[in-house]
């Protein structure tokens, strides 16, 4: 079995090496095959008339590789930090393709999945597929008199992905070992990070789940998400309400007003930037292919594959990271990614502000139209290399999420502006940061924090005082004296407690300053004038508990 795996990985290497070379990539070829003299290849087996592009010819590659070189390049499409913006956008153009299955191997795998024939599962099946990808092709048919599509996994791709996977794994180890550049992007790490991905795209369940949460949370919206019928979904099948209406590659394409293509940018992007400030779950694949008209202009999506979560947290952060972009402000961004962990040597805290100054100043007076340019700009700038400066992997799929949201808009509508949806909900989300709700689940984690502290803190120290005693230096408290020291403890965390709420009023209040709303007092916003007045009176309390303390 291991010698026939060998044979057979050794083999795709060969064909591995064979592509690279045909599309000019004879050097890179070269440092996968090392010292092995059984694989060779000349300037013979270069194709004629090559594109110019390498980039262009790296995704041919991919493409000619199949199924999962295809999706590798579509999960490096996500690394536009990684790779570059160009390679990325080039990337994300791969066209996932596979042999259609024949309808004797599709009822198969149904009839294994459910352990019952296919006509007790649907009233009518179509045996000719609509649509056919490199994980599993798409069937019409009727469920209980509904008009249903069901994706059916390919038999053998579960296999083909592992094999493809282990021979990845082969090759970006011997890059990482042998080309010195290689070292930068750890290869090794992203065929992990794929593997992973792949793994949960296999399964059909976990996207039928992300069709269900997003659906319950954009139900109200003019958005719509087709329903998914998980009684008859399984690992490999997949039955969801049949979405009646045309890709957004087909709107895209149309030269005549049959469709309504600036109602669909800002109905489309509305939705996308709503679900990453608000619910923090978004589609993080918004391609056209994934996106579909349906009657009065209507936005549909569609495959629930590659979803993107957000925590608080990281929402705040990213809706002050984008207010102080299209305020122009560089020293408050620099600030951001410092307190965001992005930026942490802070010897180089001046120059990376200057860098940034820098960038913001090409859109000097455009950056709330050019948002996304700015963004781009942040990333592609050689100044992230430079300093070592690395945007998480949650932050690069939103700034690529609202990237890919920029492009489709503005090839739907010239005029078409992500700033103006984007600014609202980011405001939304900081004034909702001062929300009671939000603060009382704030001073909720903060003070379950603060209690776990004073609890654990006096065992701590004793555990310490046993150790230092060990060394030979004796340190001795009685009961009183520990209880003195927890009631020490527990009052210098309520006052840190205290002080974090009142820090993160005023700032939430400073911010609330920014929004523009109708109620106003003194020719201030009402939240803003609130939160100001409550951070005086907590820092009014602060200050006595201080005093009466004597911790001054």
């Amino acid at each position: 079995m291991i010698l026939r795996d060998r044979r057979q990985d050794f083999g795709r290497i060969n064909e591995i090496v064979r592509v690279l070379v045909k599309y000019g990539f004879s050097s890179f070829a070269s440092y996968i095959t090392g010292k092995n003299r059984n694989i060779s290849f000349s300037s013979k087996d270069v194709k004629e008339e090559l594109p110019s592009d390498a980039n262009e010819r790296f995704r041919y590659v991919l493409q000619e590789l199949g199924v999962t070189f295809i999706k590798l390049g579509q999960t490096l499409s996500t690394y536009p930090e990684l790779i570059g913006f160009d390679l990325a956008e080039e990337l994300s153009l791969l066209q996932e393709s596979a042999p259609v299955d024949d309808y004797e191997t599709v009822k198969k795998t149904i009839e294994s999945e459910f352990s019952k024939p296919i006509d007790e599962i649907f009233d009518e099946f179509s045996e000719k597929p609509i649509a056919s990808a490199s994980i599993g092709q798409v069937h019409t048919a009727f469920l209980n008199n509904k008009f249903v599509a069901v994706k059916v996994q390919h038999p053998d791709i579960k296999k083909t992905l592992k094999s493809d996977i282990r021979i990845m794994k082969i090759i970006a180890n011997r890059l990482d070992n042998r080309l010195e550049v290689a070292k930068a992007y750890n290869l090794p790490g992203i065929v992990e990070v794929f593997e992973k991905d792949m793994k949960k795209e296999l399964d059909y369940k976990f996207e039928a789940m992300n069709a269900v949460h997003l659906n319950d949370l954009l139900k109200n919206d003019e958005v719509y998400v087709p329903e998914v019928y998980l009684e008859y979904t399984t690992n490999k099948v997949l039955t969801m309400e049949y979405v009646d209406g045309v890709s957004l590659n087909t709107v895209l394409k149309s030269k005549d007003d049959k469709y309504d293509k600036k109602h669909i940018a800002v109905q489309g992007a509305d939705s996308f930037i709503k679900q990453i400030f608000i619910h923090g779950f978004y589609h993080a694949d918004p391609h056209p292919g994934n996106i579909f008209v349906i009657e009065n202009n209507t936005v549909a999506f569609v495959d629930f594959g590659m979803m993107g979560h957000l925590d608080d947290d990281l929402r705040e952060d990213l809706a002050k990271l984008f207010i102080f972009i299209t305020e122009g402000d560089a020293k408050l961004l620099t600030k951001q990614l410092m307190y965001m962990g992005i930026v942490e040597d802070t010897d180089d805290y001046k120059q990376i502000e200057y860098e940034i100054t820098m960038l913001l100043d090409r859109y000097y007076g455009m950056q709330f139209n050019e948002i996304s340019g700015v963004l781009r700009g942040l990333i592609e700038d050689d100044m992230l290399n430079e300093y070592g400066v690395v945007l998480p992997r949650d932050l690069m799929m939103v700034i690529r999420t609202i990237s890919m949201i920029d492009d489709v808009g503005k090839d739907l509508d010239p005029s078409f502006n992500t700033t103006e949806i984007v600014r609202p909900y980011a405001m939304r989300m900081l004034a909702d940061t001062v929300k009671p709700k939000r603060l009382a689940s704030k001073t909720a984690a903060n003070l379950m924090d603060a209690q776990h502290l004073a609890k654990k803190l006096p065992e701590s120290l004793l555990n310490f005082f046993n150790v230092v005693e060990d060394g030979h230096l004796n340190i001795s408290l009685d009961s009183s004296e520990i209880e003195h020291l927890n009631m020490v403890v527990s009052r210098i965390v309520n006052e840190i407690v205290i002080a974090i709420i009142t820090a993160a009023l005023l700032m939430g209040s400073s911010l609330i300053m920014l929004i523009d709303t109708g109620v106003r007092i003194f020719d201030y916003p009402i939240l803003g004038f609130v939160g100001y007045t409550f951070s005086a009176i907590m820092g009014v309390i602060l200050i006595a508990m201080i005093i009466r303390g004597g911790n001054y």
